[in-house]
């Protein structure tokens, strides 16, 4: 495995100076599953105002606003948000794409339906994160977290797809964090569909 500073360092670099490859980048590590695996998470979306949480190039804002959501999102990255705002841009969407860390996030209490986020680094788990997530949700709202794909490629490229998610940590899926039993009560769901496959965790305010 590589040593943790270098994976830190490579995925910084990945959201910031070299933001502009991060799709690329995405799409022949999960052989093009990427978009696929994100998508799964409007299977557990309710209605209502729902705020992306590091909302990254912007592709899966642009679909939560194609399928009737009205979506607000925030990143800390200035890379990420101008290529995020380009992409609006060129499909001629507008939307609310704040900078913000999710530590604490500028909006009212009880505001949102749901919060989403999408392959995310370990800030979601940050015990400041998470009261910030409590703060902002309505009640019976939910959290709504993809956290690892499955991948699903032809046997040639497989077999290094898995040994890349083996040497960067990424291979076996993070344990449910013992907050979900308290603020917010959360449980995994395995779900599928269109051939994708993926680990998510939900968890809903009381």
């Amino acid at each position: 495995m590589l040593p943790i500073w270098l994976i830190k360092l490579g995925f910084h670099l990945l959201y910031y100076q070299f933001a502009w490859t991060y799709d690329l980048v995405a799409w022949v590590v999960s052989w093009g599953q990427w978009a696929a695996w994100r998508r799964l998470a409007l299977k557990f979306l309710q209605p209502g105002p729902t705020l992306e949480l590091a909302y990254g190039t912007g592709a899966f804002f642009i679909d939560l606003q194609q399928h009737g959501y009205q979506p607000v999102g925030i990143d800390l990255s200035p890379y990420m948000a101008r290529l995020a705002h380009r992409r609006l841009q060129r499909q001629h969407l507008a939307g609310v794409l704040c900078q913000a860390k999710a530590q604490k996030l500028p909006f009212p209490d009880h505001h949102f339906s749901n919060i989403v986020a999408t392959f995310p680094t370990e800030y979601i788990f940050q015990p400041a994160t998470l009261q910030e997530i409590t703060r902002l949700l309505q009640p019976h709202g939910r959290l709504v977290v993809v956290l690892e794909g499955q991948l699903r490629g032809p046997w040639p490229i497989q077999p290094f797809l898995v040994w890349l998610y083996k040497i960067t940590g990424q291979h076996e899926p993070q344990p449910i964090p013992t907050w979900s039993s308290a603020t917010l009560p959360g449980q995994w769901h395995w779900a599928e569909e269109h051939g994708a496959a993926a680990w998510l965790l939900v968890a809903e305010k009381p």
